[in-house]
């Protein structure tokens, strides 16, 4: 099995959407092909495009999901795929960051998807992955992280 790059936006929007994103952001002369269900519905479509010199293939598709309900409810949503190599973390983070929804960096580890809200100013977050362990040691004690009201209490 190939690793992936998985990103899944919970937000009603169209593929569409994301084609002109990758067109703006990433490549203005991207290609798309677009894929009907047996209903006549496009609900598939594969990006090609260039990234920093990476030739790279986005498949997405429309469907409905449990996964990342809060209700258990079926709720629709657009799973995003890419090969996990190169730039894809980068990519995905960008995609999702400019839309909100879940990332999975690679689908072959151990960790699972996290959160990306929506960054209205089009900043991607820049997301560091640390143990307690290791942030202590880098910090020279014991931290304690507070939440932001909490430290207006103080």
């Amino acid at each position: 099995m190939t690793a992936k790059t998985h990103g899944y936006i919970t937000k009603e929007i169209e593929l569409e959407q994301i084609y002109r994103f990758i067109l703006r952001y990433f490549d203005p002369e991207a290609k798309v092909n677009r894929y009907e269900n047996r209903f006549g519905e496009s609900n598939e479509m594969a990006v090609y495009f260039t990234y920093k010199g990476e030739e790279r293939r986005l498949f997405s598709m429309i469907y409905k999901s449990r996964k990342f309900s809060k209700t258990g409810e079926k709720k629709r949503l657009i799973f995003l795929d890419l090969d996990y190599w190169g730039h894809s973390v980068e990519i995905m983070r960008s995609i999702i960051s400019f839309f909100s929804g879940w990332m999975d960096e690679n689908d072959c580890d151990k960790e699972g998807p996290y959160y990306i809200d929506e960054q209205p100013d089009g900043v991607v977050p820049n997301i560091i992955k640390i143990t307690r362990k290791e942030l202590n040691k880098r910090m020279g004690g014991m931290v304690v992280i507070i939440d932001d009201d909490d430290e207006d209490e103080e």
